[in-house]
């Protein structure tokens, strides 16, 4: 697997590399640390050349640090709107997972890099996952410990992006166990929608799964409460991409996830 490391190299953002160090190096082919120099942050503090050459230095201590833990990495600073920067990295490089660290809810810094985790999420040409953080006595802190694959919690809709997302958890580095979860509208016919996820998921790696049905009027509700419950070390979704609708969509349960959850999220 090869995936790609954004990061805004705050300590918040720094966070997302750590998040790699709990899981098995020799299951990755490699990992590139980005980071984008946007041209309006950086006029008013110094020169861009300053800004280059301190934050390779910064990256190159943290890949030394990946090296350190037996991965092969690399890095790499780029000009430019950070969703566009990745994006364009990810494509270079082929990359299998892009990694961003999102803040939740909370102060405006982190209403900002929460924007552009999402932006980042729905652009995404390969899966996006957002690890999650949040401040403890003036410090930043990593939500959840070890491996975020381990025990990936799927949520699944009953359309064609089930057989997608359960490929995409089942490639995983590192899964253990997985769960298969679907929020139900009251009413629904449960035992047609397992037979549905049932034949589904055994044309992917997660065939076999646990796969649980809850009735209820809020998804995001039910999925967060579940993935806490299980012990979910991830919640793997598919976000809508096109349309207002599909913005609709996503706001209301990706984006309510994003801001709530206290598990890293995986959309595929």
């Amino acid at each position: 697997m090869r995936v790609l490391v954004a990061t805004d190299l705050s300590d918040a953002g720094l966070l997302s590399i750590e998040a790699l160090i709990g899981c098995n190096p020799e299951l990755f082919d490699g990992v590139m640390l980005v980071h984008a120099i946007e041209l309006d942050h950086y006029m008013a503090g110094g020169s861009i050349t300053e800004a280059i050459e301190w934050s390779e230095k910064r990256l190159a201590e943290e890949a030394a640090t990946l090296g350190g833990a037996g991965f092969t990495t690399d890095f790499r600073v780029e000009q430019g709107m950070a969703v566009e920067v990745v994006q364009s990295v990810a494509a270079d490089i082929d990359a299998d997972l892009i990694v961003v660290t999102d803040r939740g809810k909370g102060g405006a810094a982190g209403r900002i890099l929460g924007s552009t985790a999402e932006r980042i999420a729905q652009a995404g040409e390969c899966p996006v996952l957002v690890v999650r953080v949040e401040e403890r006595d003036a410090a930043w802190c990593r939500l959840g410990e070890g491996s975020p694959f381990a025990h990936p919690l799927v949520a699944a809709d009953l359309d064609e992006t089930l057989e997608r997302i359960a490929k995409v958890a089942g490639r995983l580095p590192g899964v253990e166990t997985a769960r298969i979860l679907h929020v139900a509208a009251p009413g629904a016919d449960v035992e047609q929608a397992h037979a549905f996820i049932d034949a589904v998921i055994m044309r992917t790696p997660l065939r076999g799964a646990e796969v649980v049905v809850v009735e209820s009027k809020d998804p995001a509700e039910v999925i967060a409460a579940e993935s806490q419950a299980a012990g979910a070390s991830l919640i793997v979704l598919a976000p809508r991409r096109h349309g207002l609708i599909g913005r609709l969509v996503f706001g209301s349960v990706a984006l309510s996830l994003l801001r709530e959850s206290r598990v890293p999220l995986l959309f595929a």
